[in-house]
């Protein structure tokens, strides 16, 4: 299954549970989105790249909530997580109401399973090959199904995108981001968010 395919499946499971939270410890911000938000975010996403004719982006910040629908945005569209992308959000103040003008609805035609999903240190992955690569971790990490996921990982790696986005859809579970860790704080939230597995 392809990236977009396991969201699709969580949505149509429960699509109003928490999917990704994210704290920046440094600001104090607390966002929460749930399967239907991430999904309305990543349509909207895809609308956008295929409206500017975008066809390659760069996750940065990676350390942001929105690096992660932008991600899931791409590989709706067809699109590439490449290195040498455009950077988006790039600023997300600015890229927030730029996306938000575009419908919840999927302008895009479909993407095919072998298009180019990842492209990363002189690899690439397809999209079909990118949600067995997730299914695989899981197995190896001992990933069980509705698994809450805590990652420190920035999305702007391979590591960083399979504990913060990959692996969470293709256990139908969620993710707890933190960006800028306060390590003082982690035993807690981790309890606060029921938290199963930790990155």
């Amino acid at each position: 299954m392809t990236p977009s395919e396991l969201l699709q499946s969580c949505l149509r499971r429960d699509s109003a549970r928490p999917f990704v939270t994210w704290y920046d410890d440094a600001s104090g911000e607390r966002v929460e989105l749930s399967v239907a938000t991430v999904a309305n975010w990543a349509a909207k996403t895809a609308n956008l790249l295929y409206d500017e004719d975008i066809d390659a982006v760069r996750l940065s910040p990676g350390s942001h909530w929105l690096a992660a629908v932008v991600a899931l945005g791409a590989w709706t569209a067809g699109v590439p997580v490449d290195d040498d992308g455009e950077a988006l959000p790039d600023d997300p103040q600015a890229f927030v109401p730029r996306v938000l003008a575009y419908p919840d609805a999927l302008l895009t035609p479909p993407a095919s399973p072998s298009a180019p999903a990842l492209r990363s240190g002189g690899r690439e992955w397809s999209l079909e090959e990118l949600g067995a690569a997730a299914a695989q971790a899981a197995i190896h990490h001992d990933v069980k199904t509705g698994a809450r996921m805590l990652s420190l990982l920035s999305l702007d790696t391979v590591d960083g995108l399979d504990a913060g986005l990959l692996v969470p859809l293709a256990v139908d579970g969620s993710v707890v981001l933190v960006t800028n860790a306060d390590e003082s704080r982690l035993a807690k939230r981790a309890t606060d968010e029921r938290v199963t597995h930790a990155f």
